[in-house]
């Protein structure tokens, strides 16, 4: 691995539960409901299908691999940038809401956030690389820092706007929030911003799809996103939750952290 092994966090090989279950499915639409105080447009959004795509709920068996603990951030990606290795994110320095460089980058596509992190050694990870790093070894975790939401914990929105109640109105740096981390130390696995993945959407695919190492779809122009961000409401931050978007989509809340290939251990392959 070329990034410093001080901001990498290993994952050990091993299985996990991927996805909902329909308990969780039914509880996420209730979240969803409150979340959205109830208007009449919300209750229509809140619908079935709006979780369906995060079923079946699966086994799945990863080999081991390093994440990043933080999303990559402004000053971090500028740095591909001025060694010519990426293009500039669709976000301007100067925008003092989105684009402080301990802030997360955003305004990236998916190429250009798999340039990045082919610049850095590793490439992005799979989804189910994702949520094992965001729900923990254990499984029972639907957010990062555990069962239960709280709003205090993750850089969210209100109603699909930015909300200051978690003290930043818009993008927060990306080492903030030390006590929504997840169970193996990641920060900011829901909300500031959401996060690209390597695998291509498909409905079928997820639930039907190889259960070793899976890699998504072979093809398709949308790419599977992660997290929620500072402008999603309370549903969008658990950990299970995977929204299809086009693979060009260059948003201000959307951007990306890194995966790492690494060598197996003895005790991986227990």
């Amino acid at each position: 691995m070329h990034a410093q092994l001080a901001d990498v966090v290993r994952i050990r090989a091993g299985s996990f539960h991927r996805g909902a279950s329909e308990r969780e499915l039914r509880e996420a639409f209730q979240l969803c409901l409150v979340s959205t105080r109830f208007g009449a447009g919300n209750q229509l959004r809140c619908s079935e299908q709006l979780f369906e795509l995060e079923a079946p709920r699966r086994t799945i068996q990863l080999s081991a691999y390093g994440i990043d603990r933080t999303e990559v951030s402004h000053a971090r990606y500028r740095r591909c940038v001025s060694s010519g290795a990426c293009l500039p994110a669709g976000v301007s320095a100067d925008d003092p809401r989105v684009g402080q460089p301990e802030m997360p980058v955003s305004g990236v596509s998916y190429t250009d956030a798999e340039q990045y992190c082919a610049f850095v050694g590793g490439r992005l990870p799979t989804e189910s690389e994702w949520e094992r790093a965001a729900a923990g070894p254990s499984g029972r975790r639907r957010f990062p820092w555990g069962r239960q939401y709280n709003g205090r914990l993750a850089n969210h929105g209100d109603d699909g706007r930015p909300d200051a109640s978690d003290g930043h109105r818009y993008a927060a740096p990306v080492d903030a929030f030390p006590n929504g981390q997840s169970a193996d130390g990641l920060l900011n696995m829901a909300g500031n911003v959401w996060e690209w993945t390597a695998d291509r959407f498909d409905y079928d695919n997820y639930g039907n799809g190889p259960s070793v190492n899976p890699r998504g779809a072979r093809s398709g122009g949308q790419r599977v996103v992660r997290g929620g961000s500072w402008r999603s409401d309370a549903y969008s931050l658990r950990v299970t939750h995977r929204v299809p978007v086009g693979e060009g989509a260059r948003f201000p809340d959307l951007g990306f952290r890194c995966a790492y290939d690494v060598p197996a251990e003895p005790e991986d392959a227990r």
